[in-house]
């Protein structure tokens, strides 16, 4: 308890209020760096009929986006509806919506849905009315069904409802974008009082919805990109200044460095490296290099399961020489680099710091990169043209880094987005 009047309770709350490493933000004040994208969202949707599609790389913060907006867009008289489209077909996932609206063991909540039924709002028959006031959603069998219970939804739920479609990247199927894109129009056509936002792993709306951008003028695209410098570095001093604490220059710029602009990479140093200073037996009140060092070395045994299994797949071979060609292709900037700039830029200095171990040639370097490509690396990387490579998933780079900081490699020095 080396934080000057602070218990482990209290502690503990205010880490748990700031830092959220695996938990979707969903409130503007803890939205670090997105104001700019929130406005663009509000005025989105004061066009009448428009719904909102968020894309993006995977751990960019496009569910933390989401959710925000939602809350934001939302009338107070009820919570945002969120599904997920987890590869089942999108009417499904709709009804899922509808059965998620219901007002599930709250008598008074649905009598309150009983007495706008029966009073006839939205043209609903008997068979329906009792069907969803006993707590049963209909299958949705066409467009029509969909419709016919999203305008229940917009009658019943709230004055204004939202309803965050996740993980649409999940729809591969031709067919259910198809129904995705009829529902959106219908909805916005028919004019039922009922909102989307939308959300998918992509570099463009193409990319998710494809053939059927007819329904792009019904929909606002919001591109997602990794923080800026300046947005990392508020997460962790509004953190540290919520448990009484600063964190120098130099540390901010290493973990905005090292998180290559994921947030959650932010959050999940940030929460260890208080951690860190809160068990000091010494009393503190400045982050010191112990403590970062610490908040690294614990960052990388909290850090996302599946993450660190591609990195071990990656690197298991040629006695971590493979490592150091991983760590090479994560350092500066740009996403897609060529095999030469690499080696002599990145390799090379990364090298002449690691007293002991072999250089490879360029040849074997080359090779070495190349094989990152195949499936017995688990294919971390991929070809961009002759000589280029980029990841195969950014948010891998950011834990590569994480993984390089820990063995005393600094990445990502020139990395001020």
């Amino acid at each position: 308890m080396a934080i000057k009047g602070l218990g482990i309770d209290e502690f503990k709350e205010i880490l748990k209020e700031n830092l959220t490493p695996a938990k979707a933000i969903s409130s503007p004040e803890h939205l670090k760096g997105r104001q700019k994208v929130l406005t663009q969202i509000d005025r989105s949707f004061n066009s009448q009929g428009k719904h909102i599609f968020i894309y993006g790389d995977r751990g960019v913060g496009k569910t933390s986006l989401a959710q925000t907006a939602a809350f934001l867009q939302q009338s107070a008289d009820s919570s945002p509806i969120l599904v997920t489209c987890g590869g089942a077909p999108f009417l499904s996932t709709v009804r899922d919506a509808v059965r998620s609206a219901l007002p599930a063991g709250n008598a008074t909540s649905q009598k309150k849905v009983e007495h706008k039924l029966k009073a006839g709002v939205g043209g609903f028959g008997y068979d329906f009315t009792r069907t969803l006031t006993s707590g049963v959603v209909p299958p949705v069998e066409s467009i029509n069904d969909a419709i016919h219970l999203l305008k229940f939804v917009g009658e019943c739920h709230s004055k204004e409802p939202v309803i965050i479609f996740d993980e649409f990247d999940q729809l591969a199927d031709d067919a259910q974008k198809k129904a995705c894109a009829e529902v959106i129009k219908q909805v916005s056509d028919q004019a039922v009082k009922v909102r989307f936002i939308l959300c998918g792993i992509g570099t463009s709306l193409e990319d998710l919805i494809g053939v059927h951008l007819s329904t792009g003028r019904y929909l606002s695209p919001v591109p997602l990109e990794r923080l800026t410098q300046d947005a990392r570095w508020e997460i962790i001093k509004a953190a540290a200044k919520a448990v009484g604490v600063t964190v120098a220059t130099n540390f901010l710029m290493r973990i905005g460095q090292i998180s290559d602009g994921f947030p959650s990479y932010v959050h999940l140093m940030g929460e260890q490296l208080l951690w860190t200073m809160f068990d000091d037996d010494e009393v503190t009140g400045h982050c010191q290099q112990r403590h970062f060092a610490q908040g690294v070395g614990l960052a990388v045994k909290e850090a996302e399961t599946t993450l660190k299994i591609i990195y071990e797949k990656a690197t298991q071979k040629h006695s971590d020489t493979y490592q150091e060609v991983l760590w090479a292709l994560a350092d500066k900037h740009s996403l897609r680099r060529q095999t030469t700039e690499v080696y002599e830029k990145s390799y090379l200095p990364i090298m002449a710091e690691r007293h002991g171990r072999k250089t490879l040639s360029k040849r074997v370097f080359s090779d070495r990169l190349n094989k990152l490509k195949t499936a017995g690396h688990g294919e971390i990387v991929v070809p961009k043209g002759a000589g280029w490579y980029e990841f195969k998933e950014n948010i891998v780079r950011g834990y590569v880094r994480l993984r390089a900081e820990n063995d005393g490699v600094h990445l990502g020095a020139e990395g001020y987005a």
